[in-house]
């Protein structure tokens, strides 16, 4: 069942971009695909990479990346009574 939240981007101290997502339920992994800083290794967020994975952060320094998963999950009920109904 996928989570919702907001996604804020801050550059230093200002907020420079906002929006609502919608993750995909898996297993996180800080090894493998679950969190990349400074590449994408795997599914592109944008057709308008060049060339193959990995595509590297280029044209700046990343001085500190925070994840923030404070506040209260979401829960869609719905979705969670769906997938009790399925099980054996």
């Amino acid at each position: 069942m996928p989570a919702e939240g907001t996604l804020t981007l801050h550059v230093g101290e200002n907020e420079v971009g906002r929006g609502r997502i919608k993750t995909q339920p898996g297993k996180f992994s800080i090894a493998g695909e679950g969190l990349n800083i400074g590449k994408d290794g795997a599914e592109p967020v944008s057709d308008d990479y060049p060339g193959q994975a990995p595509w590297p952060f280029t044209g700046g320094t990343i001085q500190r990346a925070t994840v923030d998963v404070s506040g209260e999950p979401f829960v869609d009920l719905a979705a969670e009574a769906r997938m009790a109904l399925l099980r054996d």
